[in-house]
């Protein structure tokens, strides 16, 4: 008993070892480099979101970044009648760059739904390779909760019968928890932001995690969020649209 008794506080030290040197040898990395070094070492599969928030991108300098970025999600319309300013630069060049991107529209829920998917699909074109539509949802209704669901899923009906796929929903934990979760149908992905470990998401069948708004990528100023994917490369594949699906 002594003799198994010294063998596991051995070993207890040694792993105590092994992850103090480890934190320090990550501790002296340059930003970049210790940002590297976690996400290269990530079973998750990393993305960034954009808008006309990060101003003009250097797209060459962000294909040389040390984060293995494989796709983008790219903001391009709000509301009834919003259009980002940046969306269609960003869109074009985050298909010439070899990105693999995602379009998603900001629900404003005191607005018309219908008309908020006309302004989606009226300035957005998909394409085979892209990911499928996506809805960001934040705000409350002032109208309440049930007009907000209403209206959501309405949205994603008229997206589901143009795209011939599922959409996407974009909400926060919380959010999504108190105003969503039971009324969107379970075979909607979700895309979930938190800014936390994912034990606080385990609950949640999330698709992708928006763990982060402070990853610095080089060739974009300031800040941006930060997402993983949960699974293999073909399944990332498999978020994306075809084009023969599309009711044009």
């Amino acid at each position: 008993m002594k003799a198994r008794k010294k063998f596991k506080i051995k070993n207890l030290f040694i792993g105590i070892l092994i992850g103090g040197l480890l934190a320090l040898f990550v501790n002296f990395m340059t930003a970049d480099d210790r940002e590297s070094y976690l996400f290269g070492h990530s079973k998750y599969i990393f993305g960034i979101d954009i808008s006309h928030y990060q101003g003009k991108i250097n797209w060459n300098k962000l294909q040389k970044s040390h984060h293995p970025i494989k796709y983008i999600f790219i903001r391009s319309t709000m509301g009834d009648d919003g259009v980002d300013s940046r969306f269609q630069k960003n869109w074009k060049n985050a298909y010439k760059y070899g990105y693999i991107r995602g379009a998603y529209h900001y629900y404003r829920p005191n607005e018309n739904s219908t008309k908020q998917f006309t302004n989606f699909s009226n300035n957005t074109v998909l394409k085979k390779g892209d990911f499928i539509p996506i809805l960001d949802v934040e705000e409350h209704s002032k109208l309440g909760k049930k007009n907000l669901q209403a209206g959501v899923l309405n949205w994603l009906k008229l997206a589901e019968a143009k795209y011939g796929v599922k959409p996407m929903i974009y909400s926060g934990r919380k959010f999504y928890e108190d105003q969503l979760k039971g009324v969107i149908d379970k075979s909607y992905p979700i895309w979930i932001a938190s800014y936390s470990d994912k034990r606080k998401v385990k609950h949640i069948n999330w698709k992708f995690h928006q763990f982060t708004e402070r990853v610095k990528i080089k060739g974009i100023r300031g800040r941006v969020d930060g997402n993983d994917f949960q699974g293999s490369l073909t399944d990332l594949g498999k978020m994306c649209i075809n084009t023969a699906t599309i009711n044009q």
